[in-house]
């Protein structure tokens, strides 16, 4: 995937090819796009004809500038609101297409022009996008020219048409202008709060941009992040591996607190864990799906759109994702060992208390039911296994209740030595972990052991394990893929995330892994994606992709805590 731009306000975020809008999903992140052109070239887009190759660059977090000869655009995400800002300064008229289609390039607007602006009403339904500048000619049906000189284009998505800037607010001022510059300041006054004094190096600037990154996938209104705020971005061109990832996962979430624990960002990483806190259920497995919506609504079923073409006609298009129906056992496990990582950091023992009662029953619930087969960490789509890094985050939940159950004075009812005594007479063949029961295979997930303190790193039979992995997974000695093959066939890319756990157990054996971070992020303005395209130097999959800047920042962090760089 060639390098893109990405924006964002925290209720829904844009994605830009030099200066061409060509993803933007409203009123949310998770909502039906408006500019799909990402996933089909007729998808709908907001382009603007340059004459030369632009440049694109970050004037700061969510301000993204595009330059070519005698243009500028700045395009910004109003806080609050469900539309995006467009400063464009240029010294000649400018085509443009503006091309909002609706339901994922489905629907054709109806196109009314008002005073100030226009407004594309939704032919089946009674939402629209508004337009409004007063310094913008439209040409043809989609087609537009953009006056010469300082000229803002504000577009806002309203539910309703009743409620958007030519009916409700027909009687209000909107100074574009004013709204523009505040929002440009609050990103300002945001990276330099934000940003590292005196950056030394690459992994500074990779650290800096993780955050925001980070901070910029969370929804505002309830706290939940998302995994990634595209769908359907392929892992091979051309090829069916196309998910869509604009939910809360259990797992990525509570990797993205602990990196943001670890960064120090204590209020945004416990916002995220109490979203979990609330959908702890006492009547089954305690979470009892993998991921949920960005309100704690049940996932939508998955369904495969055939009218979009797919990224470089890589089919199906899928919204919704079938990993919400699967039994994913190592998820709590992680959110746990978040919870653990917050407690160790706050010493907030009225939090612990407040949530002993779920935190209990995780434990309960993993000392029963750890027998249980699952889908893996990778979610894989073929018969459930006893994977046996699943098997580890549940030792992990019943081992991070224990630690917190100590320090709040609280009983323990459950063992998690048999646990652990299962994994190591069934989990290790030929002096290895297994990626499971049925194999004698690794896979990439394995590397965590350590990290999550369930074995050293030093171990023979993790040393035999990491060695193992970088015979069989190890790509150009740094890139690590997740597994040979899956259900759904080879797994031809390495993966950013088992990249990044690489670099982390390298670092704990002493070995500089300075290149690995580094390389893991070159592909596009230290904005990552899933997996890596190492001979074109590209992402593949969706993007950015939260849990890997989750993983860069609590590698970098260290590798500078052993420098004593970071405090």
């Amino acid at each position: 995937m060639k390098q893109l731009g990405f924006i964002s306000n925290n209720k829904t975020s844009a994605l830009i090819d030099k200066g061409n809008i060509v993803w933007l999903p409203l009123p949310r992140f998770d909502s039906p796009s408006l500019f799909t052109r990402l996933l089909d070239e007729e998808g709908g887009e907001f382009s603007i004809y340059l004459e030369e190759e632009p440049k694109m660059s970050y004037v700061y977090p969510n301000v993204l500038k595009t330059e070519a000869q005698g243009v500028e655009i700045i395009d910004i995400m109003p806080k609050g609101e469900s539309g995006i800002i467009r400063y464009i300064k240029t010294e000649k008229p400018l085509k443009a297409i503006i091309k909002p289609l609706f339901n994922y390039g489905l629907y054709k607007p109806i196109i009314e022009e008002r005073k100030r602006g226009f407004r594309f009403l939704n032919p089946i339904d009674n939402d629209c996008l508004a337009l409004i500048s007063d310094k913008i000619k439209r040409t043809g049906y989609f087609e537009w020219e953009i006056l010469p000189g300082e000229i803002y284009i504000y577009l806002i998505y309203s539910s309703d048409e009743k409620y958007g800037p030519f009916n409700k607010g027909s009687s209000l001022i909107y100074d574009l202008k004013h709204s523009f510059r505040r929002s440009f300041t609050y990103w300002k006054n945001f990276y330099e709060k934000n940003k590292i004094k005196n950056k030394k190096d690459i992994l500074d600037v990779i650290y800096e941009t993780s955050i925001w990154i980070l901070l910029s996938l969370i929804y505002s209104p309830t706290g939940a992040v998302i995994a990634a705020p595209t769908t359907s971005l392929p892992e091979v061109e051309g090829g069916g591996r196309n998910w869509d990832y604009r939910y809360a996962w259990v797992r990525d979430s509570s990797i993205i607190a602990e990196a943001l624990l670890k960064a120090g960002y204590i209020v945004e990483a416990r916002r995220i864990i109490n979203f979990f806190f609330g959908l702890v259920n006492f009547t089954s497995k305690p979470f009892l799906h993998p991921l949920y919506t960005i309100d704690g609504d049940d996932p939508p079923p998955e369904i495969e759109i055939n009218w979009l073409s797919g990224y470089k006609n890589s089919k199906p298009v899928r919204i919704g994702n079938a990993a919400a129906m699967q039994i994913q056992l190592d998820i709590e496990g992680f959110f746990l060992d978040a919870v653990y990582q917050y407690y160790s950091l706050t010493k907030d023992k009225v939090f612990l208390e407040e949530n002993w009662e779920a935190i209990k029953y995780i434990a309960e619930w993993e000392d029963k039911n750890w027998k249980l087969k699952d889908a893996g960490i990778w979610e894989d789509r073929g018969k459930p296994r006893h994977y046996i890094h699943s098997k580890v985050m549940m030792w992990v939940a019943m081992d991070r209740a224990e630690k917190l159950a100590k320090e709040i004075n609280k009983e323990v009812s459950w063992d998690k030595e048999e646990l652990k005594k299962w994994i190591l007479e069934n989990g290790v063949k030929d002096g290895h972990f297994v990626q499971h029961t049925e194999t004698m295979e690794v896979d990439a997930s394995l590397l965590t052991l350590p990290l999550y303190g369930f074995i050293s790193e030093k171990d023979r039979i993790f040393l035999n394990t990491l060695k193992k992995i970088q015979e069989d997974l190890v790509v150009k000695e740094i890139y690590v893929k997740r597994y040979k093959s899956d259900s759904l066939g080879e797994a031809k890319h390495p993966f950013a995330l088992t990249t990044l756990w690489l670099a982390r157990v390298y670092t704990k054996l002493g070995i500089d892994s300075r290149k690995i971070i580094e390389n893991v992020f070159k592909p596009s303005l230290y904005i990552a994606g899933e997996h890596i395209d190492i001979e074109r130097n590209e992402y593949t999959g969706n993007y950015p992709q939260a849990f890997v800047h989750a993983q860069g920042i609590l590698a970098i962090k260290e590798i500078k805590s052993l420098d004593r760089e970071y405090p």
